[in-house]
């Protein structure tokens, strides 16, 4: 069974692949700057990395986001470097090329990022976008990949965008990044909230801004998210250095390329000119 879902074309028994994309699809992500893509892993697929992330997940060495009111999600940056089925998941090649189908460019990855949104006193994620907080300079086609482990109707926290956010200029004070519903040029801009299946992908731009709901329901939200960056990205450091710190042997320094091992093309040796 075949049908068109938002601009993408999804056959009920196969995967959807960066093929299936319409040219209006593609289109709609760089006019608002994200785009949902169902059925991108197959249920098999979701079950490896789902049992691959909660292992991760199960050991000590994670970051736990939240204050005595609550957590907003516990997390393991730079999965990709610790898991063997993280590091499959960021170069998955359907996500891979959906991701420079969408950017019209080449793109290297630079980090995965696997999340747990509890259940109990879950808190939201407040509104803010991504760009600020990564070390890379400001290539204009650097997104992400957020990736379904299970099932995130709105009740579990799924994500609300704000479509075209990533055409506005960015705030002249950083920390405002994390108070984006608060700016005024986009307090009173539409905003689109996504619920997804398991498998489900949604792609955003590094300068959407994004939020996501508080976990109400009964089972935890578990979704990996994946930056890639631009082939030619360089490193360009926030000033903050928790964010600044890459892991592997070898500092950066300001203005060298992300080209090392840690830092993958997701198509080597192919340049993806623009559509």
């Amino acid at each position: 069974m075949t049908a068109t879902k938002g601009g993408t074309t999804v056959d009920g028994n196969a995967p959807t692949s960066a093929e299936d994309l319409s040219p209006e699809c593609v289109e709609r992500y760089r006019r608002e700057g994200f785009v949902h893509v169902p059925g991108v892993l197959t249920p098999a697929e979701v079950e490896e990395f789902r049992t691959g992330g909660t292992e991760l997940l199960g050991q000590d060495d994670k970051t736990h986001w939240g204050d005595r009111s609550g957590t907003v999600l516990d997390f393991v940056e730079h999965a990709q470097l610790r898991s063997a089925a993280m590091l499959r998941l960021a170069l998955h090649p359907r996500v891979a090329s959906l991701a420079e189908r969408l950017a019209g460019t080449s793109l290297r990855l630079f980090k995965l990022e696997l999340l747990r949104k509890g259940t109990g006193r879950s808190k939201p994620t407040e509104p803010h976008f991504d760009a600020f907080a990564l070390p890379v300079d400001e290539a204009p086609a650097t997104l992400t990949a957020w990736v379904a482990l299970v099932d995130v109707p709105v009740e579990r926290g799924c994500m609300t965008f704000v479509p075209g956010s990533h055409l506005l200029p960015p705030p002249e004070v950083t920390a405002h990044a994390w108070a984006a519903y608060d700016r005024p040029e986009v307090a009173w801009l539409p905003r689109v909230t996504v619920p997804l299946r398991a498998g489900d992908c949604t792609f955003h731009h590094a300068r959407t801004v994004h939020a996501a709901g508080a976990n109400a329901s009964d089972a935890p939200r578990i979704s990996a998210t994946t930056v890639y960056a631009d082939a030619g990205a360089v490193y360009r450091p926030t000033g903050n250095q928790g964010l600044d710190e890459l892991p592997g042997a070898g500092l950066l320094v300001p203005g060298q390329r992300l080209d090392d091992d840690r830092f993958p093309l997701l198509s080597p040796g192919v340049h993806r000119p623009a559509d």
